[in-house]
């Protein structure tokens, strides 16, 4: 079975969970398949391979080792997780420390409209709806994805590194620098200087989302109206 697992952990375009794995071999306990894992790691290791078995994401897959990120970010150039804006970048990080949120929780935050990131970063499957609030009209409560957790290498939110200060992050080049860094976007400081330079409208263009019709979309419809009569 060993060769068999590792050829799907090769093939794999997402971590193997041992839910998955055993729909695949049936008969196999939990315990083999964390013996196995840990059997090809050791071979990989001792055969000096660029690669290994890494585990996040609730799963294992075959991965390049960290110290050979730079020469295959050369050939990928670019992911489309760095493609995020200055918004998106905002709105991820306080979703991600701050889950579940609501969206009007976001804009109290930011200060602004929070649409149209939010339902960028849901496209690309990096946030999603993870229930509602109490509050009044049970407004959507947004949570980060397995997927987030891939981009990031980690196996659950509980290794996130610390972000002190949250609401800063905005304002501050650093910490956006460094929550950019963590989320393999390595921002220079001319991204940053028109990060900074763009107005908050040019990411907020109008995108339905999928709210219900409640006192919050009201009283969202209201902030436009009033938004749009003192331009």
């Amino acid at each position: 079975m060993k060769r068999e697992l590792e050829a799907l952990l090769f093939a794999t375009d997402s971590p193997l969970t041992v839910a998955r794995l055993k729909k695949i071999f049936p008969e196999v306990e939990t315990l083999e398949f964390k013996t196995v894992v840990a059997e090809l790691t050791e071979e990989y290791e001792q055969s000096g391979n660029s690669f290994t078995v890494v585990e996040f994401g609730g799963g294992w897959q075959i991965a390049t080792k960290p110290e050979f990120s730079p020469i295959v970010e050369k050939m990928l150039k670019t992911r489309r997780f760095t493609r995020l804006s200055k918004a998106g970048l905002e709105v991820l990080a306080i979703i991600a420390y701050r889950q579940p949120i609501t969206r009007l929780d976001i804009d109290d935050i930011r200060g602004v409209n929070s649409s149209g990131a939010i339902s960028t970063l849901n496209e690309r499957n990096l946030i999603t709806v993870v229930g509602r609030s109490q509050a009044v009209g049970n407004p959507l409560l947004y949570g980060t994805t397995r997927e987030f957790l891939n981009h990031l290498g980690l196996k659950g939110l509980n290794q996130l590194p610390d972000l002190p200060d949250l609401e800063g992050v905005m304002e501050d080049r650093d910490d956006l620098k460094e929550f950019a860094s963590q989320v393999g976007r390595d921002l220079t400081d001319g991204e940053l200087e028109e990060y900074f330079a763009t107005p908050e409208e040019a990411d907020s263009f109008p995108v339905k989302e999928p709210e219900p019709t409640t006192s919050e979309g009201q009283d969202s419809e209201e902030s436009r109206s009033k938004e749009n009569s003192d331009s």
